[in-house]
């Protein structure tokens, strides 16, 4: 079975459900609609604006531990004597 286009009418949504369970009331059925449209106005936020905005584009796709760990590498290539703060660090 085709999943339900977003666009769809009422009376199309009430047929797919029906389709998938026949004894469904009508105040299910309305209730079953407004969660539809409630989860149709869901956005996720993945944080890509502010990835793309302060990484570089190979690291755009690696997590914060993957751009920590080449950083690391790439300044110990060059040379650098690189050493972790303790946990607590005082200034």
């Amino acid at each position: 079975m085709a999943v339900l286009p977003a666009g769809a009418s009422y009376n199309e949504f009430c047929s797919y459900v029906r389709d998938i369970r026949e004894d469904v009331h009508d105040e299910e059925l309305e209730d079953l609609w407004e969660w539809r449209q409630k989860l149709l106005t869901v956005k996720v936020d993945t944080k890509s604006g502010w990835r793309s905005a302060t990484l570089s584009p190979d690291e755009q796709h690696l997590s914060n531990h993957e751009v920590d760990k080449k950083r690391f590498a790439e300044a110990k290539s060059q040379g650098r004597n690189i050493e972790r703060l303790p946990e607590k660090a005082y200034f």
